[in-house]
């Protein structure tokens, strides 16, 4: 997109903010626009203000074109709580893969370990980029069933 001109990317950035809202994601089966607004997103923008002044200039109708967005606020909902339940299924499922290969490693005298930082874990005690894994140390004798001296 930016070609010769790579210092112009703040000037893309809107349209490549735009293309990641309204491709449609695999986890959840819909694109974020269309789980904020209910449609798919449709361009260019000029097709859609012709329709928009048709239903505004029938007075009449009015009260069915509130009906009916009623209705499809309603079904936005109901899309939502469907995708919600979809989404803590896809977590739970990738949990139980991750716990599957999870497994409990033996550590021997002699191997070498990182130490994990406990007095600095909680939030506002460590920077960002701070480590909060000390090390690495040595083991030098098992003193316990999950203790050792370093």
């Amino acid at each position: 997109m930016l070609g010769d001109n790579k210092r112009g990317w703040d000037s893309k950035l809107i349209l490549a903010v735009w293309a990641n809202r309204v491709t449609v994601k695999k986890s959840i089966g819909f694109s974020p626009y269309e789980l904020v607004y209910g449609k798919e997103a449709r361009l260019p923008l000029s097709n859609l203000i012709p329709v928009y002044k048709f239903v505004t200039e029938k007075s009449s109708e009015e009260v069915n074109f509130m009906e009916d967005r009623f209705m499809a606020l309603a079904e936005l909902d109901e899309c939502r709580r469907e995708d919600h339940d979809r989404n803590i299924q896809r977590q739970q499922m990738v949990k139980a893969l991750h716990d599957k290969r999870a497994c409990d490693k033996k550590i021997e005298e002699g191997e070498w370990v990182l130490r994990w930082n406990a007095k600095d874990q909680d939030k506002g005690k460590h920077g960002k980029f701070d480590a909060l894994w000390l090390g690495p140390y040595i083991i030098f004798e098992k003193s316990g069933e999950r203790s050792y001296y370093l």
